[in-house]
């Protein structure tokens, strides 16, 4: 009968090795895919939020100025929701204030002077029963409603444009009608129309990987225009 001799030391060290190797390289897949499916966690979680925040407010800066006076035969101009403190105020970049006739009662009033905000890394919103006419937006009513714990959002920004129709004089697009009107630059026996148009750009990370960034962008046209007189 053959003899058995076994393995000899070089045999079981090379076979060690490539053993070694072969765990490694599952080890390394496997680490892989866990990352990648991660990172897409992660980049669909912040995606959510992000397009869920900037879907909220164009929704609801788009009914900024709704006023439940409005009928046939009222002069529009003197919508209480269009006028003052009570119309579309962007005094900083980073802040939007308007309001809008929630109750329908024709008034300003019972928590209808909104506005969104970037704070401290967080977006708040705010229903208030009061005007807001500082420079800052601070005031009563405001409310955090973005997940700090998990979303930073690092900028916010609303940009007006604005443009002012039936008027007699040629302006740029951002032109409000305003300063139109009481020059004197309305065409004679019409009211200038305020087409109102806000691009908001909003940029956040994740708390927990400030590689996972996202960026977007929204346009809000306001569907109530305001009127003015000459």
């Amino acid at each position: 009968m053959k003899k058995q001799t076994g393995f000899t030391l070089i045999e079981l060290m090379i076979a060690l090795v490539l053993g070694l190797i072969v765990v490694s390289a599952t080890i390394g897949i496997y680490i892989t895919t866990v990352k990648g499916s991660t990172n897409t966690i992660n980049s669909a979680r912040l995606n959510h939020d992000l397009e869920s925040v900037m879907l909220l407010m164009v929704n609801d800066i788009r009914r900024a100025g709704y006023w439940g006076g409005a009928k046939v035969g009222v002069d529009s101009s003197t919508n209480p929701f269009t006028i003052g403190a009570a119309n579309i105020q962007t005094t900083t970049a980073g802040c939007v204030l308007y309001s809008y006739d929630a109750d329908s009662d024709r008034t300003p009033n019972n928590g209808e002077y909104y506005g969104f905000k970037l704070q401290n890394g967080a977006i708040s919103i705010r229903s208030s029963d009061t005007a807001e006419t500082t420079t800052n937006c601070t005031g009563s009513g405001w409310s955090t409603f973005t997940v700090q714990e998990s979303v930073n959002i690092t900028s916010l920004t609303f940009t007006p444009a604005y443009k002012c129709l039936n008027i007699s004089t040629a302006l740029s697009y951002n032109s409000t009608c305003a300063a139109v009107a009481t020059a004197g630059n309305l065409v004679a026996g019409q009211k200038a129309t305020e087409s109102r148009q806000l691009n908001i750009a909003l940029t956040g990370q994740l708390v927990n990987d400030t590689t996972v960034t996202k960026r977007l962008t929204g346009i809000v046209k306001v569907r109530n225009d305001r009127i003015f007189t000459q």
